[in-house]
């Protein structure tokens, strides 16, 4: 009778903490309807309709990875927020904690290569560059990787058992499992996770610091270069178009000697630079030119070809250049949000680890408020999406284009069955 007072009671304490974290819920509903309709369509234009690129193989990846948080951990994040004091599937746990690490670790993973990737085009635009093989490879290799470094999630998180306050009752959560509370093994994991998960947040940073500074220097030089004159300078440096050679201009007093080879043998030129210096009878410049024709003997050499590019081939190399730097900025934006949804989720957990008790002595609301920005970063998986359609000009069309299509496609079925 004991017995079914307590499980009657703490089935009431939990329902009363499942109606204050309603708040928690309807976010995560949100956020995955949302992500889940806006990553679908992301994946069909990047795969049906985009060109392949490296570039459309990392956000491709990272939408699957959106697309996989919201359809699998936002759901099971849910049950386990509404069974705060009462959890009892172990095994939901594990798969809940263990999908959780594995999107964030991997998603953090793919906009690091994203970064990478980014750096490599503006910044050592001649050097090694990562090709749509090694893009898809890098890919595989980091989700394995990843996957090796959170398995050890799926033994270590399970129940936990939770004393709740005023009511001298025991109930169980999601959490790290009561057999590893103590150990050392969790400490270690959680710190190597939250090393490396703010290392790659760093990098990401210092990496698009670099970028950033590089994009403003061109677009300083090319300001300095505009207001100096009209024309390309020969030594224009186009980074982001590694492939094309250098332009020159071209010298209109030399245009007839362009693309010439000189043959100039010894007695040739000495024959001819004698009569030529004996016409004017100017001793002094034969002895120069005398001294001068001996060294060049039988040299052999080639006048450097000039041309100057068609308008044409200009605006197409500023179209390249603008998309790469577009596509840059893009990536920037993703990857900014990233940091932004994750930041506040960072920051609770260091401040739970440095003050003692820092959610025991949270009243009520504060806890739901705690437990809600806890769960910031799967903010992360929604708003890509948006960002793609803001600032994504060729996404903007594309999607466009697929809702005309699939409009003639509808009107074309009702005229049939009409």
């Amino acid at each position: 009778m004991e017995f079914d007072n307590t499980s009657s009671r703490l089935a009431e304490l939990n329902h009363a903490e499942s109606l204050r974290h309603i708040p928690i819920a309807v976010y995560l509903g949100l956020v995955g309807v949302t992500g889940c309709i806006g990553n679908s369509i992301v994946c069909y234009i990047y795969y049906s309709v985009y060109t392949e690129s490296n570039s459309r193989i990392f956000l491709l990846c990272l939408a699957v990875i959106d697309l996989c948080t919201c359809v699998i951990d936002i759901p099971l994040e849910i049950i386990t927020v509404l069974n705060q004091y009462n959890f009892q599937e172990s095994l939901l746990c594990k798969f809940t904690r263990t999908g959780n690490s594995l999107t964030t670790l991997y998603g953090s993973g793919v906009l690091l290569a994203i970064g990478v990737d980014r750096y490599l085009k503006i910044c050592r635009p001649i050097g090694f560059q990562i090709s749509n093989r090694a893009a898809k490879l890098l890919c595989i290799v980091l989700f394995f990787g990843t996957l090796l470094l959170v398995w050890p999630a799926f033994f270590m998180y399970g129940l936990k058992t939770t004393v709740i306050q005023g009511e001298g009752l025991n109930g169980t959560e999601c959490s790290i499992s009561d057999f590893y509370q103590k150990s050392v093994y969790q400490t270690v994991f959680q710190i190597l996770i939250f090393i490396l998960f703010s290392a790659a947040l760093c990098i990401m940073i210092v990496i698009y610091s670099l970028i950033g500074r590089k994009v403003r220097f061109f677009a300083y030089k090319n300001e300095r270069r505009r207001s100096q004159s009209n024309t390309l300078d020969s030594d224009d440096n186009l980074d982001d178009v590694p492939n094309l050679k250098r332009l020159q201009r071209v010298d209109n007093s030399n245009a007839a000697e362009n693309n010439e080879y000189v043959h100039m043998s010894q007695s040739n030129s000495k024959d001819t630079v004698f009569k030529e210096i004996c016409s004017n009878d100017n001793t002094d410049a034969l002895k120069s030119m005398d001294s001068q024709t001996s060294v060049i003997g039988t040299i052999e050499r080639k006048k450097p070809f000039r041309h100057q590019p068609s308008t044409t081939q200009l605006d197409q190399i500023k179209r390249k250049r603008k998309l790469a730097r577009n596509t840059t900025y893009l990536m920037f934006i993703v990857t900014f949000s990233f940091i932004i949804a994750g930041l506040p989720h960072l920051i609770l957990i260091i401040l739970d680890r440095i003050i003692d008790n820092f959610v025991l002595n949270m009243n009520a609301g504060g806890k739901v408020v705690y437990r809600l920005f806890l769960r910031s970063y799967f903010l992360g998986a929604t708003v890509n999406p948006i960002i793609y359609s803001i600032f994504d000009r060729r996404f903007r069309n594309a999607c466009r284009s697929v809702a005309r299509k699939l409009k003639l496609k509808v009107c074309r079925i009702e005229e049939h069955d009409v």
